[in-house]
């Protein structure tokens, strides 16, 4: 008969069972970071129910504190404003200074100070390119002067002659920029120019003018024609009708061309260049334009330059 298992020998027996026991004693080694636990997921869940609630109630007892109404009726903003005005940053106090012509209120307007109450939201450089666009206003300087001061210095434009158009006379400077009606105020002895497109090519016209002395002692004004050409008056009545573009060459023909001379100073003529190299002309007849602006209301500027 085979021998039996349980007959093996005690040492047998012992090892086996020490081997058994290693092996129910040994664990299971998860690293840390693989490791789950059903309480972390079972704490997620409640993480955004639980802020939902307390926004519930942060909100429940704002609106339980002030009413809707009174919510949007909160003025944020001008509180704001109160606090930098509170810490020193408000606009207070506004000094202007060099201007002659420029409206002060139009200032005041282009500073927005009705809508910008502190240095804090005030925008200096749209603030000057605001001011600069008044028509009188060459330049401006904004400072600031702590604590609540702003000091603003005007540097106004230089009317350059008198632009008729119309029934209304206007100063204008050496830009062609027109600076406003003339006014009432004040002697402007300066040269006059009339018709459309003149004051912005004024300039050129009264330069070539300058040049030739026995003319320019002579002017009364310049007539823009049909926005291309020129006429000039002078203070007898006569025209002289310059070429596009030629009026320095013409005015020098007129001035160094003897049997021109009379015309003036003398009898009211016509005077005629526009074409190169020959010189038209006639005597003036009534029906002959020479005074459109003493009827349009400048006798008095007339009157001042003369």
């Amino acid at each position: 008969m085979p021998p039996s298992r349980e007959a093996t020998p005690t040492t047998r027996g012992r090892s086996a069972a020490v081997t058994v026991s290693k092996r129910v004693t040994m664990k299971l080694q998860i690293p840390r970071g693989e490791r789950r636990s059903r309480r972390t997921r079972r704490g997620r869940r409640w993480v955004i129910p639980s802020a939902i609630a307390l926004l519930a109630v942060v909100a429940g007892g704002a609106a339980y504190v002030l009413p809707l109404s009174k919510i949007a009726a909160f003025d944020f903003a001008d509180k704001a404003d109160s606090l930098m005005v509170a810490a020193g940053f408000g606009i207070d106090q506004v000094n202007l200074s060099g201007q002659h012509f420029t409206s002060d209120s139009d200032v005041y307007d282009a500073l927005d100070l009705s809508n910008v109450k502190t240095f804090a939201a005030f925008d200096s450089d749209a603030a000057m390119k605001r001011i600069e666009r008044i028509p009188w206003v060459d330049t401006v300087q904004l400072t600031r002067i702590y604590p609540g001061t702003l000091d603003i210095v005007i540097h106004e434009r230089a009317p350059a002659f008198v632009w008729t158009r119309g029934d209304t006379n206007y100063l204008v400077d050496a830009t062609g920029r027109t600076l406003g009606p003339i006014p009432t105020a004040g002697t402007w002895k300066l040269p006059r120019v009339a018709g459309d497109g003149a004051d912005t090519e004024a300039m050129l016209m009264l330069s070539a003018v300058r040049l030739v002395p026995k003319i320019e002692r002579q002017y009364a004004y310049g007539e823009r024609v049909a926005e291309r050409r020129w006429r000039i008056f002078l203070k007898n009545g006569t025209a002289l009708d310059l070429a596009a573009d030629r009026e320095i060459e013409g005015l020098r023909e007129i001035a160094n061309t003897p049997a021109v001379q009379a015309a003036l100073t003398g009898a009211r003529m016509i005077v005629d260049v526009r074409t190169p190299g020959r010189i038209a002309i006639r005597p003036a007849t009534p029906g002959d334009r020479t005074a459109s602006l003493r009827s349009s209301g400048t006798t008095a500027v007339a009157s001042a330059q003369q």
